[in-house]
């Protein structure tokens, strides 16, 4: 691994680097587009959750969310399939991605894969932006802020949010972790060939080397995103910076 050659597969009967080189876009692409729907939804609704403390709105939300992160991934499948599929007949049950297809078709054939894995991944980091935002919202500073007439929402996005980053973008990157190597249930379930399916399929055929060198890329996807979080929380908070 070291050396840059995770050997052989023993099932393909060919370098393990180009079985996964096949796949580990798919699952890049998948996880990508999955953040770009889940990151915006998940910020608004905890920001909005927090700013409603208390009220009808954070309770609705609140209990959405704590119903959202109960649900595991593949009752979310199921009954998007049928809704989606049997029912409505908007979006294929199979997950559909090929390099010859179009963006609107390969869109259409992943939407359910998105689906719900925004489902989880936008519960886990609204319930984390609500809790960061509220821990600063009691702060002197905050308090400050409002007493001198300042908007909410200017008080949330420049006063609160550098110091409410870095438990928000922890969220991100645990939340971004998952996609690429956690959805090991939704690829399989709608046979997306991804990373996370390979990694199955390794598995159950005993293939050691392409396991091993599926596990490796997903641990150092994990260190890299925890270390990008960390780094990004020191620049933005600037009592971090100047420590």
């Amino acid at each position: 691994m070291v050396s840059g050659d995770p050997g052989q597969s023993m099932v393909a009967n060919m370098p393990v680097a180009e079985v996964i080189s096949s796949r580990l876009p798919n699952s890049l692409l998948l996880a990508a587009l999955t953040a770009l729907v889940a990151v915006p939804v998940a910020l608004t609704i905890g920001i909005g959750s927090a700013m409603n403390r208390g009220g009808r709105i954070d309770r609705a939300l609140n209990i959405a969310t704590m119903s959202m992160v109960a649900v595991p991934e593949f009752l979310v499948a199921t009954i998007a399939v049928l809704i989606f599929s049997v029912k409505l007949r908007w979006l294929p049950s199979i997950a559909l991605a090929s390099e010859e297809m179009g963006w609107g078709d390969y869109l259409r054939g992943v939407a359910m894969p998105i689906l719900t894995l925004s489902v989880v991944v936008i519960a886990q980091m609204a319930r984390m932006t609500r809790a960061a935002v509220i821990d600063q919202m009691d702060r002197p500073y905050v308090e400050m802020a409002v007493l001198k007439g300042v908007a909410p929402v200017q008080v949330v996005l420049k006063h609160i949010m550098p110091n409410a980053i870095a438990p928000i973008v922890n969220a991100m990157a645990l939340s971004l972790s998952y996609l690429l190597g956690g959805a090991v249930i939704v690829e399989t379930i709608f046979n997306y060939p991804g990373l996370a399916s390979l990694m199955v399929n390794a598995v159950t055929s005993r293939d050691m080397p392409l396991l091993q060198a599926c596990a490796m890329i997903f641990c150092a996807a994990y260190l890299l995103l925890m270390l990008i979080a960390d780094v990004t929380a020191i620049l933005a908070n600037p009592r971090l910076r100047a420590q």
